[in-house]
């Protein structure tokens, strides 16, 4: 859905108003991202952090172009004005290169965030699938309370089974 919002219905904007489709891109972004990271929509956390990633590196992508666009306008239009004294940057490489520290340092993060929650995820005992090595999707038919019924006889299977109810507990 976001593929076609920013690629198809953005361009319903004319192309004289391409700074307003820049806006529309970036606040549609913006939107997209703050609703992955509330809403969650996949199994998987590594798959939700990953995709609030790249919708943050999109979105600081977007931010640069506003800004590039921003600056390059106000050398085109006011040709005595400096866009230093609006922007604060010099020259628009100090642009492109300061939104490329950004986004590698937000990449760096999210890979630094990433490699300690698997590390975090390995060390807990699961018990996995030998063929998607994911944890089984357990769903339970209405009218039953559990997944498992562990038998055993009272006097000799007591502590066998309070042993393994612990392990899977």
């Amino acid at each position: 859905a976001r593929k076609l919002v920013l690629t198809g219905f953005v361009l319903l904007i004319p192309e004289e108003r391409a700074f307003v489709r820049l806006v529309v891109a970036t606040l549609i972004c913006s939107c997209y991202a703050v609703a992955l990271a509330v809403v969650r929509p996949y199994k998987r956390v590594e798959d939700n952090v990953l995709a609030v990633a790249t919708s943050l590196v999109l979105l600081l992508l977007f931010l640069g172009t506003n800004w590039s666009t921003i600056f390059l306008g106000i050398q085109e239009r006011y040709q005595g004005a400096d866009p230093a004294d609006v922007l604060g940057f010099r020259s628009l490489n100090v642009i492109v290169d300061s939104m490329i520290i950004l986004v590698a340092v937000v990449l760096a993060f999210f890979l630094v965030g990433a490699i300690i929650a698997a590390r975090r995820v390995a060390k807990i005992p699961t018990i996995r699938l030998v063929s998607t090595k994911q944890p089984p999707e357990l769903s339970i038919v209405r009218g039953l309370t559990w997944h498992l019924f562990n038998s055993h006889i009272w006097s000799t299977g007591q502590d066998a089974v309070a042993v393994i109810k612990r392990q899977l507990q």
